[in-house]
């Protein structure tokens, strides 16, 4: 009952109709959903991209750099009482669109030396890029109670910062 009551709250979020808030505040939500994303994305990396031996790693820097960014985010707007909730709502947003979001980012990227060309499969991966960026901008929002754009702005830079950790330990980039 309690699951299928989250994944509804999860639905709510993804409409926008819901907010961190409305999750349950379960560190083993937490954590469930955390493993599961490290699955997802190890899983459908093996599977739709060449074999690398550091799809693990990556997945489960990316993880922790992202909680990470996000707990200093709340401490820094006084707010790290709503880290569980807030956590449990970006992971679990990631874990909703990653069987979607993985395929087209990998069906749409130019191959090796080539130009980037604007295809149907381009463009959906764009608005699926940007449509992510807003409803984590929400769920930001509603934790640290800050204006859409800054809390837009904070996820950017927190991707942004997981980018280049990832790419300065040479677990992500074109030769990874």
């Amino acid at each position: 009952m309690l699951m299928k009551s989250t994944i509804k709250t999860f639905l709510e979020i993804l409409s926008l109709r819901a907010g961190p808030e409305d999750l349950p505040t379960s560190p083993t939500l937490l954590i469930r959903l955390f493993v599961l994303l490290i699955v997802l994305q190890t899983s459908l990396g093996a599977w739709l991209l060449a074999p690398a031996g550091s799809l693990l790693p990556q997945a489960l820097l990316s993880g922790l750099v992202s909680l990470g960014w996000l707990a200093l985010v709340l401490r820094l707007f006084g707010k790290p009482e709503r880290f569980v909730q807030t956590g449990s709502a970006v992971l679990g947003i990631a874990c909703a669109f990653a069987p979607i979001a993985i395929p087209v980012l990998v069906t749409a990227r130019p191959e090796s030396g080539l130009p980037v060309t604007v295809t149907p499969m381009t463009f959906f991966a764009f608005i699926i890029s940007l449509y992510l960026i807003y409803v984590n901008g929400r769920i930001l929002r509603a934790a640290i109670e800050r204006p859409l754009f800054q809390c837009v702005v904070l996820f950017l830079l927190g991707e942004f910062f997981v980018f280049a950790l990832t790419i300065a330990l040479g677990l992500g980039g074109p030769n990874a």
